[in-house]
């Protein structure tokens, strides 16, 4: 435990951001079925589940998922609510969360 420790410590920076980046929350491999993602939501409001979101989650699912189409959208104008959307290929469907 403590070699891994050592090893993990003696890493490179950018070695640690690809090990981030494969691991923890949104690090997951989507279903072929998922064609779009998209987040809108404003600066200027208190956003901060989106602003999390973009931040933390949405570099680890783009990483391994690189033929996902991901938009963000991040509006200027006061009183926009967040919504991710999930756009799926087989019937059309979609799926609208609002933070």
């Amino acid at each position: 435990m403590a070699s891994t420790a050592k090893k993990l410590a003696t890493l490179s920076k950018t070695a640690k951001l690809i090990i981030d980046l494969r691991t923890g929350l949104g690090a997951a491999k989507l279903d072929s079925n998922v064609k779009k993602v998209s987040l809108v939501f404003s600066r200027k409001q208190d956003n901060a589940g989106a602003r999390y979101f973009l931040r933390e989650n949405l570099p680890r699912i783009a990483f391994n998922n690189p033929d996902l189409n991901i938009e963000v959208s991040i509006s200027k104008e006061y009183g926009v609510k967040p919504i991710l959307t999930v756009e799926f290929g087989s019937n059309n469907s979609t799926l609208k969360t609002i933070f």
